[in-house]
């Protein structure tokens, strides 16, 4: 009975030495796209009033987000070849949205506002007629690149938008921003269905109950999307142009410091204040300005200038 107990008792599994020691482990986090970093931080902030929640206006909000872009969602590298359209530089080509392009950024963050050709760029008459609106995309186009990017917006649309866009990567966002621009496409021509009657063209497209969604309202001219650090915009060049004579004079002078030709000039100036010069040249001056006075009063030039 004895044999036949050891028998059915399981047989203990023999540890390597030093198994039942305390041990150290190591764990590296995944990179890329597995990596657990944060890459955006969003604060939001909204506020409504008595009377405007009476009259159902939009609530007073403002958000401002930090976007930080890794190398691996711009670019294809050893672990994470995932893009398909690259461009000359190995980066790849997925375009900012409309409120991160130069035609839609203010010119002191570095934004280009849009000019025909043979326009000069330094025209006062440019700056002062631009608004940064929501201005069509022209080429060339302006792409995300790794970095860090700052946003902000005052409309609750673009929050809402920016909360969906933080589940995607950029891929899926510049699919998601082409649905929205086909989605407000197709609204503007149902619109001019509507307006023009059985006028169009094609009448079939759009006979029966068949009606497209209305699109979100435009929100792309309330927000602004820029790189950091900033671009070195315009505005600080004409600032050096203007101040470079400054400069230049300065330099002369602090030459002059160091030469020292200023000392030898101001040793001149102190022994010449000891001489009867200064005096005669007071006095020479207040004597010809005394007599301008005289014949400025006198009768005889009211005659001639009669």
């Amino acid at each position: 009975m004895a044999s036949e107990n050891q028998a059915n008792q399981p047989s203990k599994q023999q540890l390597p030495p030093f198994a039942s020691w305390p041990t150290i482990k190591i764990l590296s986090p995944p990179k890329g796209r597995f990596s657990p970093k944060t890459d955006e931080w969003c604060l939001t902030y909204c506020s409504q009033s008595v009377t405007g929640r009476f009259h159902g206006k939009e609530p007073t909000c403002r958000s401002v987000c930090i976007r930080k872009v890794f190398p691996h969602e711009v670019r294809n590298i050893i672990a994470f070849k995932t893009h398909s359209s690259i461009g000359p530089d190995g980066k790849a080509t997925y375009p900012l949205p409309a409120e991160g392009q130069p035609a839609n950024v203010p010119r002191w963050l570095g934004g280009k506002p849009p000019t025909d050709n043979g326009a000069h760029d330094d025209d006062e008459e440019e700056i002062s007629s631009y608004t940064p609106q929501h201005q069509p995309i022209a080429d060339p186009v302006k792409h995300w690149d790794e970095g860090w990017y700052f946003w902000t917006s005052s409309s609750r649309y673009a929050i809402h938008e920016k909360l969906d866009s933080m589940r995607w990567d950029l891929a899926r966002q510049q699919t998601m921003h082409k649905q929205m621009e086909g989605r407000q496409e197709l609204w503007q021509e149902y619109q001019e269905h509507l307006k023009n009657g059985d006028k169009s063209a094609d009448v079939n497209k759009w006979w029966g109950p068949i009606i497209p969604p209305r699109p979100i309202p435009e929100f792309r001219s309330q927000s602004l999307l820029v790189p950091l650090p900033l671009d070195s915009p315009p505005f600080w060049d004409r600032m050096n142009k203007l101040f470079d004579p400054t400069r230049k004079a300065l330099n002369i002078f602090m030459e002059s410091v160091k030469s020292g030709e200023q000392r030898e000039l101001a040793e001149r100036v102190w022994d010449k204040a000891w001489t009867p010069e200064p005096f005669q040249l007071a006095n020479k001056a207040f004597g010809m300005w005394y007599d301008m006075l005289k014949d400025w009063d006198s009768p005889d030039s009211d005659k001639k200038s009669t």
